[in-house]
């Protein structure tokens, strides 16, 4: 295994890692962004306001898309780790 197929998996590690969170993490931003302009407009201060809605949401999210992040991972381990562990043992 040279210098190219490490940085080839690096890049590949942190590509699956944005597809995998990435979706939970624009939601949050999106859900952080409505609750802050609600709390601006009403100028409410109460924290359980901002904590709650999120922590509901990132378990919900995570069991509907448990799913294709799991088939994501699982690609990922097949086509490069596995492939690669394979190959190193060929030679």
């Amino acid at each position: 295994m040279n210098e190219t197929d490490v940085i080839e998996v690096c890049r590949t590690s942190l590509v699956t890692l944005v597809m995998v969170a990435g979706p939970i993490l624009v939601i949050m931003m999106v859900i952080g962004t409505a609750i802050s302009v609600f709390q601006a407009v009403t100028q409410i201060s109460e924290q359980t306001l901002a904590i709650v809605p999120k922590v509901l949401l990132v378990f919900g999210m995570t069991i509907l898309l448990a799913p294709y992040m799991l088939g994501e991972m699982t690609e990922f381990f097949s086509r490069e780790v596995a492939d690669r562990i394979v190959a190193i043992g060929s030679h």
